[in-house]
């Protein structure tokens, strides 16, 4: 490996800024050669596709029955919406930072969308348990060299989660280990006054580094993540599209390469 991309981590409880860089993990994939490519059976190509079902309202409407957690304390306020969270079948998670951003449908067991550092974007993709990366040839050179770059050209990479080496995607491109590193407080937490997060009623749990919304009606879903004004870098993360059926299928084979092949 002839140079290295910067490994971004989250570090600090809701710290938006940091947690946002992290997700994006924009790592070096480069020596994987443990990889296999599970991606090589015939599968039909396709982002991502979705049926209609209920999501937030845009409106300052109700999403339901009021669910009361705002007469909760931080912690159990956070409970419920962790278990809301995990509980749902999908969200899209939206991340912005001066430096950094991300757009990801993610399901329990699968995910796509993008992850974006400075002026390098990643398009991912995992579906049983295998990652397809794809970047313009300036990412994949410095990752291995300008005759790989070459070799890769418009294709995706896919490599095994269970790598090692990517254990920065295993841990950013499916909802429980992504969520995790987003629903935390620390303990200067308190509850605020219900106002509107992402048009529909919510409760802000505010602490040093950030405020999370929770919806105060419906499923208790977290709607939206905000760092503080002091942080170094002011943030936000927003959660849509909750709960809806989602497909998302392998790129065909023809479209992939395996990271096994490059090594």
């Amino acid at each position: 490996v002839s140079g290295t991309v910067p490994l971004m981590e989250a570090s600090g409880a809701m710290r938006v800024a940091t947690a946002v860089a992290g997700v994006l993990v924009l790592g070096v994939v480069a020596g994987c050669s443990g990889s296999s490519d599970s991606g090589s059976g015939e599968s039909p190509s396709a982002d991502v596709t979705a049926s209609e079902s209920a999501s937030p309202a845009q409106t300052g409407e109700p999403a339901g029955k009021p669910n009361d957690v705002q007469e909760l304390g931080p912690k159990r306020i956070l409970a419920q919406a962790s278990k809301a969270a995990m509980s749902a079948r999908s969200v899209r998670i939206i991340g912005e930072s001066p430096s950094a951003s991300l757009d990801l449908v993610v399901t329990k067991d699968s995910s796509d969308g993008k992850r974006t550092a400075g002026d390098t974007t990643l398009k991912t993709r995992v579906v049983d348990g295998v990652i397809y990366i794809k970047a313009d040839e300036a990412y994949w050179t410095e990752a291995f060299n300008q005759k790989k770059a070459k070799k890769i050209g418009d294709k995706w990479v896919a490599g095994e989660l269970s790598n090692p080496k990517l254990k920065s995607f295993k841990q950013t491109s499916t909802m429980k280990p992504l969520l995790t590193q987003f629903l935390r407080l620390d303990e200067s937490a308190q509850v605020g006054e219900v106002g509107v997060a992402q048009g529909q009623p919510a409760v802000p749990l505010t602490a040093s580094i950030g405020t999370l919304w929770v919806a105060t009606t419906g499923k208790p879903y977290p709607l939206q993540l905000n760092s503080s004004p002091d942080q170094p870098e002011v943030s936000e993360v927003t959660f849509t599209e909750w709960n809806k059926k989602v497909v998302i299928k392998a790129p065909p084979k023809k479209q992939t390469i395996s990271l096994a092949d490059l090594a």
